[in-house]
């Protein structure tokens, strides 16, 4: 071979591993997880093998990504009740999928969404809640998406924290892997946790938010930094986002509910809790997620008929691929921030 062929070879080559290294375009592997999380794995219900199979293609996914990765089961239960309302405690296991990025020192940040979909939890849902058929695309293929896609766009990120990317098990049945994840760390490990960024329903809701903890922001309102700064990300780039204007007496303003974050934030670690709904109608709750006459009642939750692939893309055109787009701007820099990277 000719030495300046060899070279020309030699270049293109580096290119390549180059292009492996970088990230794809903002939204672009979320937009395609979400759909793909969706579809290949319905009925993703905890302690299920549909479950598990999602388990092991996250794990999958970022150990391809260069992560390291391990699977740590857990077995709990939850309460299912009857048709006659008696009450029995059901034994489930289930799993989280941890892949960390090494920092360069012991201090850590959590990004976080549960893989599960609902399972039913008394005979009444069967056939209407959660189930075998539920895609789930907004809660939470959603937030599965957007963590490969953080996961991707900060592969070759140097940081001076540790990032762990965390998908939680059973979190339908009352945040159990979450809880499990909290339960495990000892009192130095927790006292390291810099901040949980935690992603749940991103589709379906009229309006992107972004909240503190209830808990940790009444002790000390600094604990409001992460959900200050991705506001602040956010108007910097123009992408519309909000947080909880507390019109509901029971949901303090600026702060969130109901998702894996609660279990860090009781146990005082700072949260960011990322969701898509709409805090402005019906209780005030963020309950009720949208305006659009075509959602019955205004959400989606846990509804086999109207979460899922086809029906959303229906309503909402579009909309998977600007949600996946602008919250990974917004977050993108932010969590690199957070881990004591450089933003460009």
């Amino acid at each position: 071979m000719p030495r300046n062929l060899f070279k020309l070879s030699a270049f293109a080559i580096a290119l390549g591993f180059a292009a492996v290294a970088q990230a794809a375009p903002h939204g672009e592997v979320a937009a395609r997880e979400m759909v793909h999380v969706a579809t290949a794995f319905k009925g993703r219900m905890a302690g299920t093998a549909q479950e598990k199979a999602v388990a092991d293609y996250l794990a999958g996914k970022f150990r391809a990504m260069g992560y390291q990765v391990v699977e740590q089961p857990f077995t709990s239960s939850f309460e299912y009740e009857k048709a006659d309302k008696q009450k029995e405690k059901r034994e489930v296991k289930s799993l989280n999928v941890i892949a960390t990025k090494p920092g360069q020192d012991d201090k850590v940040v959590i990004v976080g969404a549960h893989f599960d979909s609902r399972t039913p939890k008394k005979d009444g849902d069967i056939g209407k809640i959660g189930g075998p058929g539920l895609e789930g695309l907004d809660d939470n293929a959603s937030g599965v998406g957007m963590l490969l896609e953080l996961a991707d766009q900060l592969k070759s990120v140097k940081t001076k924290h540790t990032i762990k990317f965390v998908g939680f098990g059973a979190e339908e049945l009352g945040l159990l892997g979450a809880k499990d994840y909290v339960a495990r760390m000892t009192d130095t490990e927790r006292s390291q946790l810099i901040a949980m960024v935690n992603m749940d329903s991103l589709i379906t809701g009229d309006k992107m938010y972004f909240h503190a903890g209830k808990n940790t922001v009444a002790k000390d309102a600094k604990a409001g930094h992460a959900r200050d700064r991705a506001l602040a990300i956010a108007k910097k780039l123009g992408v519309a986002a909000g947080t909880n204007p507390g019109l509901n007496k029971e949901y303090p303003k600026g702060t969130g509910c109901c998702s894996d974050q609660e279990a860090f934030d009781e146990a005082g670690v700072p949260v960011l809790a990322v969701e898509a709904t709409n805090w402005e109608i019906g209780d005030k709750d963020g309950y009720e997620q949208t305006t659009n006459k075509a959602i019955k009642d205004g959400m989606s939750w846990h509804r086999p008929d109207v979460d899922n692939v086809a029906n959303l893309k229906r309503v909402f055109p579009n909309r998977v691929e600007e949600r996946a787009r602008d919250f990974s701007r917004v977050l993108t820099p932010l969590v690199i921030e957070l881990a004591g990277g450089k933003v460009k």
